[in-house]
């Protein structure tokens, strides 16, 4: 079912068919995403960088996927990037789905995602259509193998259909859609869409909040920083348990602060959010910015040790690619890669 929010409290800018980025008051990003020379500029710039071998993460199992949730408490497991597999007690959420690597130039530095273990899944959640997170041969194999709800961006049900995929619905920001007994609303981001040469913004872009048995879950999606948007979403949504939020790529911070949070942004976007679990995500798979693959998780490990250290009640949950955690549960937190626990209490 499909419900449009009655009053929300903004909606994107919209003009001569594509959609922008709204300001809502004077502390807002006052520049808008980089320009297509901006984006080949960096390309040439990180090209370098691109073959490099500083992966820290060289295996990952996956086998556990097709368990069945063994208990009431939700569990997520970040399969790389915006990847996540999220278990509620009602159903099983894929978020961006991409399980290999997208070019000879982006190739994924985490092991790939072994997709033929995945349990069933009642619904796939798109954020935005870059190829990074909307690939569509991960998108056809889940759509013969799998056969979910396809939830998605205004503007990107055309191109669903386009592929022969009919059961998908788009969303305009705050619109819900309930399945199975789970809430999910589309919410904003400070980002931008584009898959071809021509149709820059012609498609909406976001986040997800999941609503699920008193739980609720925020995927980020990809964004840069904007407090106006989450502290608006913490205002829609006040106990959030745990975010989904991407710390990367961080540099080269001129450019990639018009459309991504470095690591320490996205601690402030988890405090503005209200969340009381942090989870990173979109970081270390692919070569995007200038970032070495384990910077942005130290960044956030520092910042945190800065920021929240004497903060009750928060948890940062660094899992390792593939680990699979019950955030509600203490007993099942799992450790980070450094062998470290993050709990606060």
């Amino acid at each position: 079912m499909h419900k449009k929010s009655v009053n929300p409290p903004f909606l994107p800018a919209y003009r001569h068919g594509r959609f922008a980025n709204v300001f809502l008051d004077q502390h807002d990003l006052h520049e808008e995403h980089e320009n297509l020379w901006r984006s080949i500029k960096m390309f040439f710039h990180a090209l370098p960088l691109l073959f490099r071998k500083d992966c820290s993460h060289t295996k990952a199992s996956w086998s556990h996927l097709q368990q069945k949730q063994a208990c009431s408490t939700p569990s997520v497991t970040w399969l790389g990037h915006a990847t996540c597999l999220i278990k509620t007690v009602h159903s099983t959420i894929l978020t961006d789905p991409v399980f290999g690597s997208l070019s000879l130039f982006y190739k994924r530095k985490l092991p790939k995602v072994d997709h033929h273990l995945l349990p069933d899944l009642d619904v796939v959640l798109i954020s935005h259509n870059h190829r990074d997170h909307l690939d569509k041969k991960t998108i056809m194999w889940l759509h013969r193998h799998k056969n979910p709800l396809f939830l998605v961006p205004q503007g990107d049900k055309k191109l669903f259909a386009s592929w022969g995929i009919t059961n998908a619905q788009e969303c305009t920001w705050w619109d819900s859609v309930v399945h199975n007994d789970v809430t999910y609303t589309f919410v904003p981001a400070w980002h931008w869409s584009q898959r071809g040469v021509f149709d820059r913004n012609r498609s909406l872009w976001g986040g997800w909040v999941i609503e699920a048995a008193g739980q609720t879950v925020y995927f980020a999606g990809d964004t840069a920083y904007n407090q106006s948007y989450f502290t608006a979403i913490a205002q829609q949504f006040p106990a959030i348990d745990l975010a989904l939020v991407p710390i990367g790529p961080g540099d080269p911070e001129h450019l990639m602060r018009r459309s991504h949070v470095n690591a320490e942004l996205a601690g402030q976007l988890f405090l503005d959010s209200g969340a009381r679990c942090l989870l990173p995500i979109h970081w270390g798979t692919f070569q995007f910015g200038h970032d070495r693959f384990d910077a942005p998780i130290k960044r956030l490990e520092a910042w945190w040790n800065c920021v929240m250290r004497g903060r009750p009640g928060y948890e940062l949950l660094l899992a390792p690619v593939g680990k699979v955690v019950h955030f509600l549960d203490k007993k099942s937190f799992c450790s980070d890669t450094h062998g470290q626990n993050h709990q606060k209490s």
